[in-house]
């Protein structure tokens, strides 16, 4: 069964919305996240989640960018 390519790239460029939306407000500094092991200090993780947001971004553009190109060459 043949892939719908349009509809794949409307679901990767919703990812790709969704991604930078909660980019936004960490990169802003509106929002922090933090995480902690049992009962011990909270640790400040808002960079190592910009990071992990800012990589799976960068791989959505790039299956997008794909699926386009294959979209114009007519698959």
């Amino acid at each position: 069964m043949p892939v719908d390519l349009e509809a794949y790239a409307k679901d990767v460029e919703e990812q790709v919305r969704q991604i930078r939306d909660d980019l936004e407000p960490l990169e802003a500094g509106k929002m922090t996240i933090g995480e902690r092991e049992g009962n011990g200090p909270w640790r400040d993780v808002t960079q190592d989640m910009i990071k992990h947001h800012k990589s799976s971004l960068r791989t959505y553009e790039l299956i997008l960018a794909d699926l386009k190109a294959r979209k114009a060459r007519g698959e």
